[in-house]
């Protein structure tokens, strides 16, 4: 199933690197990074929570885990998984943003049964079926899967894209931005 969404570009490959130490790079990034969620009442309990972090995960020496804290109505929250490796020049953060989440997988997978159901049915349901009727079908399902899966799709990539260019820029400006607590 990654393999597919690495092809379909909801899985993208994701790297940085920053003229500091690993110790440093952890620190610097950990104020800014709230422990995951584990409220209940979902983002609701947020609204009483004493956190403003920008992201919630886990950030270790090792592995850092972020994913961006929903300010609004979006459907579509990418999340990050990478290592933190020390190199000459400083630390490199190596990791995939997976943008393939629940609201976007299911109506996918939905339709997909959908349409091999409605196939099928077309197909058997009489031994005079003509290629119009299969034609009009077939053309009627891929309008719908285009509605269905395609405008999910393009939803997903785009934030994607703007969650890997805001991740970028809020590392960078955590890591320059002096030490300061903001949770």
């Amino acid at each position: 199933m990654k393999e597919l969404l690495r092809r379909i570009q909801l899985i993208t490959p994701f790297a940085l690197e920053f003229p500091v130490e690993p110790t440093q790079f952890v620190g610097r990034l950990q104020p800014h990074v709230a422990p995951p969620n584990l409220n209940p009442f979902g983002r609701l309990g947020r609204l009483f929570s004493p956190t403003v972090a920008p992201y919630s995960g886990v950030v270790r020496a090792d592995y850092v885990q972020l994913k961006p804290r929903p300010g609004g109505n979006q459907l579509f929250f990418p999340a990050f998984n990478g290592t933190v490796l020390p190199t000459p020049a400083g630390t490199r953060l190596e990791g995939e943003l997976n943008g393939a989440s629940g609201t976007f997988l299911f109506p996918a997978l939905f339709y997909l049964a959908f349409v091999l159901f409605a196939f099928v049915s077309l197909l058997t349901r009489s031994e005079n079926t003509t290629l119009a009727d299969v034609l009009i079908a077939l053309s009627m399902l891929v309008f719908q899967g285009l509605i269905a899966v395609g405008i999910p799709y393009v939803i997903a990539r785009r934030r994607l894209q703007r969650a890997a260019f805001e991740l970028e820029r809020d590392l960078f400006y955590f890591i320059q931005k002096p030490t300061t607590e903001v949770r």
